[in-house]
């Protein structure tokens, strides 16, 4: 087949969730079909990045799309305008969608995927005479996702965007979806949010998933009881990665160091936010940034937690963790849409005391880390190898193209 997949950032390096998914998609893609990449890049620096996906593109092409508040705001302007929400202007280039008319008029494609919901504004650039599928791929819903956000942004033109787009264009994302021939989700929970909201749409489940080869258990048995260190990784600048790991220093961490006074929180992730790096200054807290190599800090960690109270998807982080044999130790909300069974291969917990109970059980009882460690990895071998999840994906392009064509 030939695909034309459009996404607001390139998926290179693949160092946060979002990019780690569509790299491996069109990792998967590229040994099957022809993958066209259309990008939009914050910074013309960026757009050497786009060398680094040959080998999984037949072709990447990038528009810059700056960011700087001036062109923002032009943007936002021109969106209320042309009654547009705010969410989708903000993202939205003309360059662009001028490039996707172009392709679809002037190039035969049997499938165009578009990434992310607040994207789905470039269906309209299809040329009319490209009979290919329509396809978005929505690695959560963002409505859910903003509304859980709304209370716990940090910023205060964050929040009013996010509640200007809930008055004015409440049901945006369930208009977006009614677009589409095929819609990918990542759990069954928002499987049935887009059931309920473009029944007329084939629906394929594509979980996030793990290299399981790349993510191996390579932990020594004495090293998490030698030097405790728990960990939280992530993109830093993202509200809700931002909220967990201040609300887990101030409610939670305290309380582990009046039992381990040597006990080191790590927070690994790019762009970490102001308040962030605040917490770096605090003892027993070590902010790094953006690292090369996430492995060498799960493998020394007595647990990976994930103390989030908002968001949406499914978090490649309690995956990573659990391929590498590290137990985790999560909020309800943060393993939300992951086949977990609490207790067997995953510790959640509902408040702060339960976090601190948990935590203080693994130091108590390296056996019980042991135990959890093996049954994440055996959960995400059986379930959530990368090639097994992405089947799915090409199974949707079948039923929509035809067999044939596939």
């Amino acid at each position: 087949m030939n695909i034309l997949l459009i996404t607001p950032w390139l998926p290179w390096p693949p160092h946060d969730g979002a990019r780690i998914r569509l790299f491996e998609t069109l990792r998967y893609l590229s040994s099957r079909h022809q993958v066209t990449l259309l990008a939009t890049v914050a910074h013309p620096h960026e757009t050497q990045h786009a060398a680094a996906l040959k080998e999984v593109c037949t072709r990447v092409e990038t528009t810059v799309l700056l960011y700087h508040t001036r062109e923002v705001v032009q943007r936002l302007a021109q969106g209320v305008l042309l009654g547009v929400p705010l969410i989708q202007s903000a993202y939205y280039d003309t360059k662009l969608a001028q490039r996707v008319r172009t392709l679809t008029t002037e190039e035969h494609y049997d499938i165009v995927q578009i990434e992310l919901s607040y994207v789905a504004r470039y269906v309209r650039a299809i040329s009319p005479q490209c009979a290919a599928k329509r396809i978005l791929s929505m690695h959560n819903i963002e409505s859910i996702r903003y509304a859980r956000e709304r209370q716990l942004a940090l910023r205060y033109d964050r929040r009013l965007a996010m509640l200007w787009d809930r008055l004015f264009f409440r049901t945006w994302e369930e208009q977006a979806v009614q677009q589409f021939d095929g819609i990918v989700t990542v759990s069954e929970l928002e499987r049935a949010w887009v059931q309920r909201h473009a029944p007329h749409a084939t629906i394929a489940l594509v979980p996030n998933g793990v290299d399981t080869e790349c993510f191996s258990p390579p932990r020594q048995a004495d090293a998490a009881k030698s030097n405790p260190t728990i960990l939280f990784t992530g993109a830093m600048h993202y509200p809700p990665n931002i909220d967990a790991v201040l609300w887990f220093c101030d409610t939670m961490l305290p309380l582990l160091q009046r039992h381990m006074p040597q006990l080191c929180f790590k927070i690994v992730g790019r762009d970490p936010h102001a308040k962030v790096c605040e917490l770096g200054r605090r003892p027993g807290i070590c902010v790094t940034g953006e690292v090369d190599d996430i492995h060498p800090y799960i493998a020394e960690a007595l647990a990976l937690v994930v103390p989030l109270r908002a968001g949406g998807g499914t978090r490649l982080k309690i995956l990573q963790a659990m391929a590498m044999g590290c137990p985790v130790i999560s909020t309800p909300l943060g393993a939300e849409g992951l086949e977990v069974t609490p207790a067997l291969n995953i510790l959640l917990a509902e408040n702060a005391e339960q976090f601190v109970r948990h935590v203080l059980a693994l130091v108590a009882a390296p056996e019980t880390a042991e135990r959890l460690g093996q049954a994440g990895r055996r959960l995400v071998t059986e379930k959530y190898n990368w090639r097994m999840c992405l089947e799915g994906l090409e199974a949707l392009y079948n039923t929509l193209c035809g067999s044939a064509t596939a």
